[in-house]
């Protein structure tokens, strides 16, 4: 019973981040969110443009929030970000102009540059508490099963009520989505400091900001994950964008958008949890190849498919094994961080994340103006080009040092 405890961490603050995760995350209007702008008269570009709104907002804000939640505490962060992101949902209901929506992405933005790293910042330092740092990656996959399963619910109700796609059914969505916001963050305020991130005795904001990019200038290890995690971005952000428009073209029906959403959320949850197993089946050098390479496979094959079903079933398994790659890659990274700056350091991170997914919103929302099916190639095939060219050279420096990390962080039995 001991070792299941341990193995699967449950207790303190990690229940309520999963909480935070659920209702943060239960969006009923994904299934219908590139219906609904199209319906107030966005195109592609304009609609990519949002979250490319979302990033940039989000790379201005990424570091001074960063260095504010190491300073004032991640649970403030966290309350923060959550109240912004409500206000931006409250806007996005009464959206009616490109402008509001920009103002909507731009509240979301500057919420999630507040979360961003708090929510993994606390967990890991909470485990840390628990001398379990080692179960980092089974945790990272458990919350993010979680935050798939919130997409379950959301995606089959969503769908479901919204088979008439109307304007109607689409605002009824987005209000139910204001509210579990709103659940979201009436938890939050339960959350609880970890001792390593209590306020006092943090560096001042200068100080962090400078041991954080002097860590990431140092650091080989921890600056070729980075890289290799950012450019190999499976755009999942963008996926949600255009499955709707590429199965309704591939002549599938309206009732098929909420089920496929689902399946695609329960693989992912699938893959999140389990993807710890990856290195202990494969090794390093194999785990990453899967995690790394497989969704650009298979944004190719979506590319090529014009049946119904079949394209259901590539968007799912893209969209599902995209969930492979964060609990992996959160793990390399979280273990050359100190609990002093660690916010810093993982927002530092999201923002060079950020500026290159902008980039490749305008771009792939330029490309599927003309062709959905070009947009999906010209993805895939840079996911799978700089997968292999950028992971060769990463394995051989986490192969030969990765090794002592985990020796040092995992208890002697």
């Amino acid at each position: 019973m001991r070792i299941f405890a341990r193995s699967l961490p449950t207790a303190g603050n990690l229940a309520y981040v999963y909480a935070i995760t659920f209702f943060g995350t239960l969006y009923f209007y994904h299934p219908i969110a590139t219906l609904y702008y199209q319906a107030r008269g966005l195109d592609f570009v304009q609609i990519n443009s949002l979250w490319a709104v979302v990033v940039a907002v989000m790379a201005l804000s990424e570091v001074p929030s960063g260095l504010i939640a190491d300073k004032i505490g991640r649970k403030w962060a966290i309350v923060i970000a959550l109240l912004l992101q409500l206000l931006g949902e409250i806007v996005f209901v009464f959206a009616d102009s490109y402008f509001l929506f920009v103002l909507s992405a731009a509240l979301g933005g500057v919420g999630f540059a507040f979360s961003s790293g708090c929510l993994e910042a606390i967990m890991y330092d909470s485990l840390k508490r628990q001398k379990a740092a080692h179960l980092m990656q089974r945790t990272m996959g458990l919350n993010g099963a979680i935050a798939q399963l919130a997409g379950i619910t959301g995606a089959l109700v969503g769908g479901y009520l919204a088979r008439d796609l109307t304007m109607d059914s689409y605002i009824y969505l987005i209000t139910m989505t204001i509210v579990s916001v709103a659940v979201a963050f009436g938890i939050s305020f339960f959350l609880k400091e970890p001792k390593e991130t209590i306020v006092g005795d943090v560096p001042s904001l200068f100080e962090l900001l400078r041991s954080g990019v002097h860590l990431l200038r140092t650091n080989r290890l921890l600056r070729r994950i980075v890289i290799l995690s950012i450019l190999c971005n499976p755009l999942t952000a963008y996926l949600l964008t255009f499955y709707q428009p590429y199965l309704l073209n591939a002549g599938a029906s309206s009732d098929w958008l909420g089920p496929s959403l689902a399946a695609a959320f329960l693989l992912g949850a699938v893959c999140s949890h389990f993807a710890y197993l990856l290195e202990r089946w494969a090794g390093i050098r194999w785990a990453l190849l899967l995690a790394t390479i497989l969704p650009g496979v298979l944004y190719l094959l979506m590319s090529l498919s014009s049946v119904p079903w079949l394209a259901a079933a590539f968007f799912v398994a893209t969209f599902g094994t995209a969930s492979l790659q964060r609990p992996i890659f959160s793990d390399y990274i979280n273990q050359h961080i100190s609990s002093s700056n660690r916010t810093t350091v993982l927002s530092i991170i999201s923002m060079f994340s950020g500026c290159y997914v902008g980039i490749m919103g305008i771009v792939t929302g330029a490309v599927a103006e003309f062709s959905l099916s070009l947009m999906l190639f010209l993805t895939g095939i840079t996911v799978v080009i700089v997968g292999v060219i950028l992971r060769v050279n990463a394995v051989r420096v986490i192969e030969s040092e990765f090794d002592d990390v985990r020796k040092a962080i995992t208890p002697s039995s």
